[in-house]
């Protein structure tokens, strides 16, 4: 097993303590940022859709 590897556990393992309060590991924070992420791509495409849709 290469320290790399471990290393990498270790810091999938932290937790990091979001606004709330609320803590996640790592890996889920990151999961979350681009879930996050995501949502904000999909949410300016329907404004957009909304804008071309409410000119007919």
């Amino acid at each position: 097993m290469s320290p790399a590897s471990i290393h990498n556990w270790i810091k999938d393992a932290k937790s990091v303590e979001l606004d709330d309060g609320t803590e996640v590991t790592s890996k889920e924070f990151k999961k979350l940022q681009k879930e996050n992420q995501r949502l904000k791509e999909e949410l300016e495409i329907l404004k957009a859709a909304a804008v071309l849709l409410g000119k007919r």
